[in-house]
């Protein structure tokens, strides 16, 4: 998915994206293609599934970082120099960018040494995700209403058709141990 696409996809949201400047991203060791998905559209705030991402701002709690300006890593610098904070997930791990690793999209596990899961090959299939998860919740809220989401109403159709097109954009991110595989074990042991 280009930035471009992304745009006019998730215009339809009532949350914003926050793209990056150009001045920002220039302080990481970002694949051009990266920097121009976040320069050109960006990630929103807030979004489900309970996911917060970076504003363009210099203010550490909410804008882009390195993960050893976040947390104190005396002796393990190097180690985790090569990560970039773009958000966090629900639980307060932080979404990184691996730039040793092609740009790589991971969650490091705050709570065991920071190791890392995979979340999407890509900053492009992440946003993928964020649209295929957002499409699978308006169909919830358009057959159940909010009591839907609210409750974990939905039916094989629903849950098959988002794992089919999560599958056919980024098949790692269900299939390697990380946020999405997770999230979708979740969702149905959630469901009512």
């Amino acid at each position: 998915m280009t930035p471009e696409e992304f745009k006019n996809t998730w215009i339809t949201t009532n949350e914003p994206l926050n793209p990056l400047s150009v001045e920002r991203l220039n302080r990481f060791d970002l694949n051009p293609e990266t920097k121009y998905f976040l320069i050109e559209a960006g990630l929103p705030t807030f979004t489900e599934p309970v996911l917060r991402f970076a504003n363009d701002t210099d203010d550490f709690d909410y804008g882009i970082s390195k993960l050893i300006d976040l947390y104190d890593f005396e002796e393990d610098r190097k180690e985790f120099d090569k990560y970039v904070v773009i958000g966090f997930c629900r639980d307060g791990d932080p979404i990184v960018i691996n730039t040793d690793e092609d740009d790589l999209i991971e969650e490091l596990d705050h709570e065991d040494g920071f190791s890392p899961m995979f979340f999407n090959s890509s900053i492009n299939a992440l946003a993928e995700f964020l649209i295929i998860y957002r499409d699978f919740e308006y169909s919830i809220l358009s057959e159940y209403g909010k009591q839907g989401i609210q409750n974990s109403y939905f039916n094989d159709d629903q849950f098959n058709l988002l794992r089919k097109r999560m599958l056919l954009v980024d098949n790692k991110a269900l299939t390697e141990e990380g946020f999405w595989k997770d999230e979708l074990e979740i969702l149905i042991s959630l469901r009512q």
